[in-house]
């Protein structure tokens, strides 16, 4: 009876411990630009970087009353508390999602990759948006057997169906939404920094148009997906450079991750019956 007891106070130990080392972060001065204290979680953000006051996600995300928002209408997103952080992505049942290009603010703006890779094989990958501007499109179309394609060309395979990572390539180095596969940043950070910090829309909110972009509302199956284009040491932590709306896509959590918390999960359900079976003897 208190080895099932105590079995359960494992999981619940567990569990705890694992909400803790994947959702508490110690915010740090970002490294460059203004020596500005950032805030958020997971993702640490400054409330603006190089570029100066009002290019920060908190006024570009912000309430359309903002003069930096890309909100025509709307409250915007807090993007300090409102960050939605998992490296891997799936299509919709619709078999293909539409990236946009919304805002670039970084030396590197224009002269970037955005696309997809493998989550078994960074190193294969597939471009959807090559020195793109604002307002620029790709469609991705996904097929059986780990078959993807930007807009209907050549397919190429991955190792997974449906089952995909992004990836921004810039002329300082290749950044990846699974935080592992980039350089450590500093001590906070040691295991990768997380270069892409996303952000979910809710129906409450309308985009800008922009450069034959149309606009209109930022829907709850549309990602915001925010990127910072500079290794940590160079970073200013803003998150600016490089934002691209997806659509037709949800989160997938890490197997890692899923096995972790099934096994909290378990370890507290085993708990719950025993205490069952110890009240119903």
């Amino acid at each position: 009876m208190y080895k099932h007891k105590y079995l359960g106070l494992l999981g619940l130990i567990a569990a705890s411990l694992f909400a803790t080392q994947a959702f508490a972060t110690t915010c740090p001065t970002a490294p460059a630009g203004p020596k500005l204290q950032t805030q958020g979680a997971p993702v640490c953000l400054a409330p603006y970087g190089s570029d100066g006051s009002g290019t920060g996600l908190h006024d570009v995300l912000g309430p359309s009353t903002n003069p930096s928002s890309i909100f025509s209408s709307g409250p915007g997103v807090n993007p300090y508390t409102q960050q939605t952080q998992t490296p891997f992505w799936s299509v919709n049942a619709s078999s293909g999602s539409i990236s946009t290009i919304l805002l670039q603010i970084a030396g590197n703006a224009g002269n970037d990759t955005f696309g997809i890779f493998d989550p078994n094989n960074a190193n294969n990958k597939l471009a959807l948006i090559t020195n793109g501007s604002n307002g620029d499109q790709a469609a991705l179309s996904t097929y059986a057997g780990g078959g993807y394609a930007v807009n209907f060309g050549t397919k190429v395979y991955f190792s997974t169906t449906n089952y995909f990572g992004y990836y921004l390539a810039t002329p300082t180095g290749t950044f990846y939404s699974l935080p592992s596969l980039n350089a450590a940043g500093g001590m906070t950070y040691p295991n990768g920094m997380p270069h892409m910090v996303a952000y979910h829309g809710d129906g409450g909110n309308t985009l800008q148009p922009m450069n034959g972009f149309s606009g209109g509302t930022w829907s709850a199956n549309e990602y915001i997906l925010a990127w910072e284009d500079q290794p940590f040491a160079k970073s200013d932590l803003d998150y600016n450079d490089f934002l691209v709306m997806v659509e037709s896509v949800h989160p997938v959590p890490e197997p890692a991750v899923l096995g972790m918390f099934g096994l909290g999960l378990l370890l507290i359900g085993g708990f719950a019956v025993s205490r069952r079976r110890r009240y119903n003897v």
